[in-house]
């Protein structure tokens, strides 16, 4: 088994932001797009992972984790520009980019402002659109109504000072799982316990995203190879209209179908985990050269 790199956590003065990244391996350059608001040590397996080929690097949200807020407020545009001067800041003048779920929003954003320096793209289970999201009209319609009310500043401030009540994250867990769908963490209580106004802007934005952004709000096409891996049993976002999205933007495509029924894994992977579940996958991108369906993790 090939021992894992070293993650080193790092800071990044850049013209919109203070950013907090991750940084492993050795090789070409890769940049992983967080899903929502997600913390470094969260995704240290998968750093690692991709650190055997990659010189690696893992960035929190802006507003989120070690990295503050940008000015202006966020959205996807304004995180492609943070994601180049984060390539400037660790030397890239090329790059490839990766994304996970909500992520993937974030990746074709990226991709469309700074195309010309992505040399490879990797999508796992990405969102393309909101008619892949696999939740009830009335569920979406009550996600939409909350949305609505937390982008105005008092009801943020509000749901944050709740957030120190255990009762109201008890019901905001609930919200998130039952109404939302969000497959979501063993320690999802105590994160919510820990998120800032800030933090809470940045999940109501990218939700807004993720509720209007539609396939051709993201079209390419695009001309840089691609990486893609999905389970077809996927429960909170539709494999067909998330594949048929793939094979139209991405002429240089290889895949990988898996069959586990969920979104995320319900525990964290480990290291061995991503090399023995995604190592093919990985294999085959560098030979660049379609895999054949296999069972997931």
């Amino acid at each position: 088994m090939t021992t894992p790199c070293p993650v080193v956590l790092k800071h990044a003065e850049l013209p919109g932001t203070r950013l907090r990244y991750a940084e492993c391996g050795d090789g070409p350059p890769l940049i992983i797009v967080p899903a929502t608001v997600s913390l470094a040590e969260d995704w240290t397996p998968m750093i690692q992972f991709m650190g055997q080929r990659y010189r690696t690097h893992f960035f929190e949200m802006p507003g989120h984790g070690g990295s503050t807020p940008l000015a202006e407020g966020f959205s996807s545009a304004r995180l492609a520009a943070v994601i180049g001067d984060l390539a400037d800041h660790i030397g890239a003048e090329r790059f490839a980019l990766m994304g996970f779920s909500f992520g993937g929003i974030l990746t074709l954003r990226a991709l469309q402002h700074l195309g010309d320096r992505v040399d490879r793209v990797g999508l796992l289970s990405p969102c393309v659109s909101h008619r892949a999201l696999l939740r009830p009209p009335a569920d979406r319609a009550m996600i939409s109504a909350v949305i609505t009310a937390l982008e105005h500043r008092a009801p943020r401030r509000v749901l944050a000072w709740l957030l120190g009540n255990e009762t109201a994250v008890r019901l905001v867990v609930w919200f998130m799982c039952e109404i939302g769908g969000f497959e979501t963490p063993s320690d999802l209580k105590a994160r919510l316990m820990s998120y800032s106004a800030a933090t809470i802007q940045v999940l109501v934005a990218q939700v807004r995203e993720i509720l209007t952004v539609t396939e051709e709000d993201l079209a390419g096409p695009y001309p840089q190879p691609c990486f893609f891996g999905m389970s077809e049993h996927d429960p909170l976002l539709d494999y067909g209209i998330t594949r048929t999205f793939i094979d139209a933007n991405f002429a240089d495509l290889v895949s990988e179908r898996f069959d586990w029924p969920y979104h995320a894994p319900p525990e964290p992977l480990a290291f061995e985990d991503y090399v023995r579940d995604y190592g093919g996958l990985l294999d085959a991108d560098r030979a660049r050269v379609s895999v054949a369906g296999r069972s997931g993790i």
